[in-house]
């Protein structure tokens, strides 16, 4: 008999079915009733939307009113987190529950899970076992009703659709795209009123931007949620395979790891990490400049014989920054921190501390951010505003130096940190312009740095050569 090879016998990897961050699990729960609904829809729950099922599904014994009043399923994408939806909604009509149905995109739920539902109750069988009374179809009048008082509605969060009713139960689907509080100061007052409301979140990881998603994250240890996340240990390797598991618990079932290894050699690392290792990133854009590159680029510098300061002062006052630049040979840039304040002194107090840097480093002018600086500026004798299509400029110029290993820099480094949370925004003509990746992180060393390396090395110090 023929051995087999050790690799041929080893078992497929399979995903994790448990969640990697969730409160105890739940003892008394409506999943039968759920996995029901799933089943008469013709969905067969895998293990991990079996387990999701008891939270979502949780309730008190004594009163079996919802244990807890919000759930967040966080997993990532293609693993079936809509399939959860169809039976929930329902599950819901069964009850007489009213229902609305949320994404940023109201195609989305639409096409997910109300056009699903409405081919369903086409069969009268299936129609008349949920009491189904009327369906409306038209775009923007989506809505299911049951003789019991039940009633599924989609919507998007800032339609009109989304306010002014009341709610049992609402989805709100792809939490991790919306960037402001506007979906929840919308539908959380419809629940006000009910009393025994519960709302569920469904999404892949986020990023820096996703604040409703990152909300969620920070209060998972609140009593009244139940905050189920599926992803990959911070501490593994992106080609971890371990972690692949972990975030995908559809993997051998309906994800194939061959998919995810071609995945993870072609794509994007950000874009792998929160799509299909369900971890957090800065932002889903692209870095202003690549993972590692700065730190290479240090160097002992002379001081030079001229040189462009730029500052940037954070309007919240939380930091002001002022970064020196000068040309050096062969078409390379110094640059240098001058100053790195925080929080931010006043206008005053900083210019004056700036006058003996600037004889220091021979600076000729001083390059700043009119919409933030332009009360400093005046303290300056020669002071020029960069902003709009010339901040873009530098932006580009300033990453495009970085890249080639053109531009060094010594002293203290704080510019460094910022670029973790700096990204390049798209501005229409195939440039970009550097903006920060959230708020709570202020890119001051940065956007000086921008300007002044911008006013050396762009454009309208050196023309492009044309042949």
């Amino acid at each position: 008999m023929l051995a087999t090879s050790p690799e041929n016998s080893r078992k497929p990897l399979t995903g994790v079915p448990y969640p990697r961050i969730a409160p105890p699990a739940p003892m008394h729960h409506l999943l039968p009733e759920l996995e029901a609904c799933a089943a008469d829809l013709g969905i067969t729950f895998m293990e991990w939307q079996r387990i999701a099922g008891r939270y979502m599904t949780a309730v008190r014994p004594d009163t079996m009113t919802w244990l807890y009043r919000r759930y967040a399923a966080i997993v990532a994408r293609q693993n079936g987190k809509t399939e959860l939806i169809k039976p929930r909604a329902l599950l819901g009509l069964q009850k007489g529950r009213k229902m609305l149905h949320v994404a940023q995109d109201r195609a989305r739920p639409r096409k997910s899970t109300f056009v699903p539902l409405v081919e369903f109750f086409a069969k009268p069988a299936n129609a008349r076992k949920y009491k189904v009374k009327k369906i409306r179809e038209a775009n923007g009048q989506e809505e299911i009703t049951t003789t019991n008082g039940g009633q599924y509605t989609i919507a998007a969060p800032t339609s009109g659709g989304a306010r002014g009713d009341a709610f049992d139960d609402i989805f709100v689907d792809e939490v991790r795209e919306f960037e402001d509080f506007t979906v929840d100061g919308i539908i959380r007052p419809t629940i006000t009123a009910r009393q025994n409301a519960q709302v569920g979140y469904f999404s892949n990881a986020g990023h820096a931007g996703s604040v409703v998603l990152n909300d969620l994250r920070k209060q998972m240890d609140t009593p009244s949620l139940a905050y189920l996340e599926w992803s990959a240990s911070p501490e593994l390797d992106r080609m971890d395979e371990t972690g692949w598991a972990q975030a995908n618990p559809a993997l051998g079932t309906t994800i194939d790891i061959e998919t995810l290894r071609d995945f993870a050699n072609s794509m994007d690392a950000a874009i792998f990490e929160t799509e299909h290792l369900c971890r957090w990133v800065t932002s889903i854009r692209p870095m202003l400049v690549p993972d590692g590159k700065w730190e290479g680029l240090r160097a002992n510098l002379d001081t030079p014989m001229r040189s462009v300061m730029g500052i940037k002062l954070d309007p919240h006052g939380r930091r002001v920054s002022a970064i020196a630049a000068w040309s050096m040979a062969d078409g390379e840039v110094g640059v240098r921190a001058i100053a790195d304040v925080a929080p931010a002194p006043t206008v005053k107090q900083f210019t004056d501390a700036l006058a003996p840097e600037q004889r220091a480093f021979r600076t000729s002018t001083v390059v700043y951010d009119p919409w933030t600086d332009g009360e400093a500026a005046k303290y300056f004798k020669t002071a020029r505003a960069i902003n709009g299509r010339e901040y873009a400029n530098a932006s580009v110029t300033f990453a495009r130096l970085v890249s080639a290993g053109k531009l060094h820099w010594d002293g203290d480094d704080v510019i460094g940190p910022d670029l973790a949370w700096t990204v390049q925004k798209p501005n229409g003509d195939r440039s970009f312009m550097a903006i920060g990746a959230d708020d709570d992180h202020p890119i001051t060393a940065v956007e000086a740095a921008i300007r002044a390396v911008g006013e050396v090395a762009g454009p309208s110090a050196a023309p492009a050569r044309i042949y």
